[in-house]
């Protein structure tokens, strides 16, 4: 199934997270800090734990726009072949507990509110920041995908954004060897003709 969202960013990357998986680690590592990136990166082996165990997926660091999301389980890439601006080499992985996966700005975990996300309000509630897709419950192994529409010279309204290829899998992707901060999320020349 495709699941379609949009997301304006106002800081340079975005995070995906299950409210429930999430709510879990945080109870469990006992964190009481509500700004949630100061404290991974204070402490960088709980935000590491955090995404080995697939309870945040962030996607930094791009650039503050509006960005088209497209959530797809069925192991093909949706979009068309021209508009493919790369396919991400990581198998990243993400947990589903509730069946509910939010996609913020980093603000959101910048000042976090579990009470919010856990009890999401609908779109004409919320600023554009955010936004939520439901997904089969378990754990998957997350490939990325970059597109744009190169062909459209409108640069402030053309496609561009990311395709998240969804596979359900028994055990969550490792991440052994990878470094998260070496990613490269941006979609090259994203505000060029």
């Amino acid at each position: 199934m495709l699941q379609h969202q949009k997301i304006t960013l106002e800081t340079p990357g975005m995070v995906l997270f299950d409210p429930a998986t999430l709510a879990a680690f945080i109870e469990e590592q006992q964190i009481t800090a509500t700004d949630l990136l100061q404290y991974f990166n204070d402490y960088p082996q709980m935000g590491d734990a955090a995404i080995r165990q697939g309870c945040l997926l962030p996607i930094y660091t791009i650039p503050t726009w509006d960005y088209e999301l497209v959530f797809n389980d069925t192991g093909t890439i949706s979009r068309p072949a021209n508009l493919v601006d790369g396919v991400l080499e990581v198998v990243l992985p993400l947990k589903i507990s509730s069946g509910t996966l939010i996609v913020t700005d980093l603000l959101g975990i910048m000042d976090f509110d579990l009470d919010y996300y856990l009890n999401f309000p609908p779109p004409e509630e919320r600023l554009g920041l955010d936004a939520e897709v439901r997904l089969q419950a378990g754990n998957h192994a997350v490939r990325v995908v970059k597109f744009i529409d190169r062909q459209d010279a409108d640069i402030e309204h053309r496609a561009c954004g990311y395709e998240f290829l969804l596979q359900p899998v028994a055990s969550l992707p490792a991440m052994a060897g990878i470094d998260i901060d070496a990613i490269p999320y941006a979609i090259d020349r994203l505000m060029q003709e």
